[in-house]
């Protein structure tokens, strides 16, 4: 297959994320929005989840947090080769540690193979009182 056939069927961001030894996938505080008093805010601990199916042993996968708007400014990234069977769905968990969000806004999660975004997971940073 090739990176064209690549789809993202979900994805999610959340507070903890696991595999069970019998494959099982647990998501633990899933979220919409990171909650700050002030910033600039540091996020201590997120996990990015996504299964993307279409993928070929081999394949570059990069998962990335940027901020949503005409500058696109990276603030962490994850990049890993697919250990994966062409008939199996790659499943991602990647672990965000300290984040450093300086504004609010609007922020996403990309998802790339082979450096083609194939989708993305947005959300809102914002301060509350």
């Amino acid at each position: 297959m090739s990176v064209l056939s690549a789809k993202m069927n979900f994805s999610f961001l959340c507070d903890y994320a696991s595999v069970s030894r019998e494959g099982k996938l647990s998501l633990n505080g899933i979220f919409e929005n990171i909650n700050v008093r002030a910033f600039p805010a540091q996020h201590p601990l997120m996990f990015a989840v996504a299964n993307i199916s279409g993928v070929n042993n081999g394949d570059k996968f990069t998962c990335e947090v940027v901020k949503n708007d005409a500058g696109q400014k990276k603030l962490a990234t994850i990049i890993q080769e697919i250990k994966a069977d062409a008939r199996r769905n790659f499943g991602f968990i990647g672990q965000f540690v300290n984040v450093r969000y300086d504004e609010p806004g609007d922020y996403a999660i990309k998802f790339f193979i082979d450096n083609k975004e194939i989708g993305s997971h947005h959300f809102l940073v914002q301060a509350v009182v």
